[in-house]
């Protein structure tokens, strides 16, 4: 899976010298909470609708109403964009977008295919492919087994599920290490919610010495 795949195409922009009451109002217009600012095509920051209500949140000054509002409206993008934007390439595993993300913060990368915008992908976005990739709000069960430390086991796992008589499918698989117990999970997603159909399943895991438990989704 590339970002190429999830990223949106059809990016709105602005430019550094908007004014920000213009650039919040694209913002909620649009129900979107950020604008990459492109001068002449050029990338030069990206504008949040956070970074806008902490420039015009009220404070304590001097100034009346009237001349606070006044300087407002004369701020321009440029005055409250992030000028150091990380960037991801349209190739970039969404994996390791997702790892970057956690990493540095981020709730949105835009996409570059060198110095063109071609995109932007947000952590919503990320977090909706890996929700459909884990199975979430998707029908069947969840079969969860503590792994032994042993080669080939995620393979004699499948060849185990393969063979059941009733030919229930795997619709996912992923491993994960719990840092609670320090041990190697594998979780897969069956395509079945008849837990009597996958007794025959788990019996023969235990079997082999697997701790093997169904739960649903």
């Amino acid at each position: 899976m590339y970002i190429r795949e999830y990223m949106h195409t059809d990016v709105i922009t602005t430019t550094s010298d908007t004014p920000i009451h213009d650039a919040e109002k694209i913002m909620r217009d649009r129900n979107i909470r950020r604008l990459p600012v492109l001068d002449r095509g050029k990338l030069v920051g990206i504008v949040t609708r956070g970074r806008i209500r902490e420039a015009t949140a009220p404070k304590a000054t001097s100034l009346s109403v009237w001349e606070l509002n006044y300087l407002l409206s004369k701020m321009k993008v440029r005055d409250v964009m992030t000028k150091d934007v990380i960037t991801i390439p349209p190739d970039m595993p969404l994996e390791k977008a997702v790892a970057l993300g956690q990493e540095k913060g981020m709730g949105a990368f835009p996409v570059m295919d060198g110095n063109r915008l071609v995109g932007i992908v947000t952590d919503t976005d990320l977090y909706k492919v890996a929700a459909h990739v884990l199975g979430f709000g998707q029908p069947g069960l969840r079969l969860h087994i503590l792994e032994p430390s042993r080669h080939g086991s995620t393979t004699e796992v499948i060849d185990i599920i393969n063979k059941n008589r009733y030919g229930i499918k795997i619709l996912s698989l992923f491993h994960v290490t719990p840092p609670t117990i320090q041990q190697e999970s594998c979780i897969i997603h069956l395509d079945t919610e008849d837990a009597n159909k996958v007794d025959g399943i788990t019996a023969e895991l235990k079997n082999k010495g697997y701790q093997a438990q169904i739960r649903a989704f």
